[in-house]
């Protein structure tokens, strides 16, 4: 089976990852209800995917993996939404595999927050 390196997946690099706090109304009050999963604000990843193979994408959080979507390759850009009570406990990790060829890898640790837009390169 063919092997990626590590580097053919997530850039670890922090300047490949980032986090950017996407326009939020101010926090909720104290002892305010608790806000509706329909009305909540979504959490978006944007994943630019340099790499040949289409890549699936994972979100690892509360001890468990999420899928998200699948990546196309060959440079391009994909955007997708989750629910932000994913996130809701702070810090998460995204996962991706590449589609027909063996391999995985994990971004660092990230702290993300419900409406957070999150961008990740996946490098060649």
């Amino acid at each position: 089976m063919l092997r990626l390196p590590r580097t053919a997946c997530f850039a670890m690099a922090l300047a490949a990852v980032t986090a950017v706090a996407a326009c939020k109304g101010p926090p909720p009050a104290t002892g305010a209800e608790p806000v509706n999963a329909a009305t909540a604000p979504k959490t978006t990843l944007q994943v630019t995917n340099r790499n040949f193979y289409d890549m699936n994408v994972f979100l690892l959080a509360q001890g468990q993996r999420f899928r998200v979507g699948t990546a196309t390759g060959n440079n391009a850009t994909s955007t997708f939404q989750f629910p932000s009570q994913l996130v809701e406990n702070g810090s998460v990790q995204f996962l991706a595999t590449p589609i027909g060829a063996a391999g995985a890898d994990f971004t660092q640790p990230l702290d993300v927050r419900p409406g957070d837009v999150v961008s990740v390169t996946i490098q060649p």
